[in-house]
């Protein structure tokens, strides 16, 4: 009998080049690309790095401008700044380095760049429970290459998270999808532990949510639950020892599956609440993701135990019960967060308890909810995974 109809959306990156060593490759796409006047944007920490100056040294005299003020949350006053450089100096390629803030602030400056602002205008619109409106963004992009030194997997995206006036919103289009990915475990030693763990689990929930959304598929779950398998094994590896290349190398793979993979079947309530968080309270994007995600599962749990159950084997949890294997999921990412030093409640991150409930109104107009596997019609739902993790 043949299986049921599914659409797949595959990913706008052209090519990725993983291993050591990679990052050698960036002059030769850079000129692949057609570029000769590359905008370098990074962090001010990355920065502070020596892959800035490997870098520069690779793209030589191609690399005529850095900007080294990308911002959490990728701030529209932010991006506005990096225009301004990539116009003064004449730029025609873009290659970000850094994590997801760094991916994003790209495709910011490409999309302003091509379209011109405010980037407002060009957000994504979401009427409950599930119309979507995506502004038409015709104009060519600059093209982008992305070197990531952590493990967000924004790089295989062509949205972007935007914040503005304390609010998140994403702009999306196919052109802004990064050309290339250089995945070079080198780059992500230089991520401090505490960040490499958080951006992990970010992956993390990209792959779980993916798997038991009301849209996966098969070749959805094909990427997703390998990419379960490989952070649940090397993850803590990595964070343990940035000198490990053969674990950083896995989890970037395994980043590399969650970004393909969670492409086709949205996510739910759990990136929701993550959005609005981030927009408010200025916590870290990735924090956010790994201490909700236990949360998210448990609540979703009783709907998903066949999802959980693929999880627990190819995180290799032992057992025949069903019930059992899905139920110990939630706890062993739970005790993940635990064993690599992550906040487990909102407080640690500045919540206050008080701002649970606009929290939970708010996250009822984020697009990522409506395929959550339980439908999520009211705040009061909402407020329950919240009260759950404060």
């Amino acid at each position: 009998m043949a299986g049921s109809t599914f659409v797949f959306n595959n990913p706008r990156v052209e090519r990725i080049v993983s291993g050591l060593g990679a990052i050698e490759k960036l002059a030769e796409e850079v000129e692949r690309l057609g570029g000769t006047r590359a905008l370098v944007l990074i962090s001010p920490s990355v920065a502070k790095t020596s892959l800035l100056t490997r870098i520069r040294q690779i793209l030589g005299p191609r690399a005529v401008a850095v900007f080294d003020q990308v911002k959490p949350h990728s701030p529209t006053e932010s991006i506005a700044n990096a225009v301004e450089c990539a116009r003064d100096a004449h730029c025609d390629v873009l290659v970000s380095v850094g994590g997801g803030s760094a991916i994003d602030t790209a495709k910011g400056v490409a999309a302003l760049l091509a379209e011109g602002g405010p980037l407002p205008r060009l957000a994504v619109r979401f009427t409950p429970p599930n119309q979507k409106e995506v502004p038409p963004m015709p104009a060519p992009k600059l093209p982008h290459i992305a070197v990531p030194t952590t493990l967000s997997g924004g790089e295989y995206s062509y949205s972007a998270g935007i914040t503005e006036g304390g609010k998140k919103f994403i702009v999306a289009d196919p052109k802004l999808a990064p050309r290339t990915v250089l995945l070079d475990p080198e780059a992500a030693a230089t991520a401090p532990p505490r960040l490499l763990a958080a951006s992990g689990m970010n992956a993390l929930a990209h792959c779980v949510e993916a798997v038991y959304s009301t849209e996966t598929q098969p070749l959805t779950e094909a990427y997703c639950l390998k990419g379960i398998g490989l952070l649940a094994r090397y993850l803590p590896r990595a964070v343990g020892n940035s000198r490990d290349l053969e674990a950083l190398n896995q989890v970037q793979i395994a980043a590399c599956l969650s970004g393909m993979g969670v492409y086709s079947a949205w996510t739910g309530i759990h990136h929701a609440i993550v959005h609005v968080i981030g927009g408010r309270y200025k916590a870290p994007h990735a924090e956010i993701h790994a201490l909700m995600l236990p949360y998210a599962m448990r609540w979703n749990l009783n709907a998903t135990i066949e999802a959980h159950a693929r999880m627990a084997r190819e995180i290799g949890i032992a057992g025949s019960d069903e019930t059992a294997l899905a139920a110990a999921v939630p706890e062993h990412v739970f005790a993940m967060n635990q064993r690599m030093g992550l906040p487990l409640r909102l407080r640690d991150l500045g919540v206050p308890r008080d701002g649970l409930m606009q929290l939970a109104v708010a996250a009822l107009a984020d697009y990522s909810i409506h395929t959550n596997p339980i439908p999520v019609r009211s705040a009061e739902q909402v407020l329950q995974v919240l009260e759950a993790a404060w």
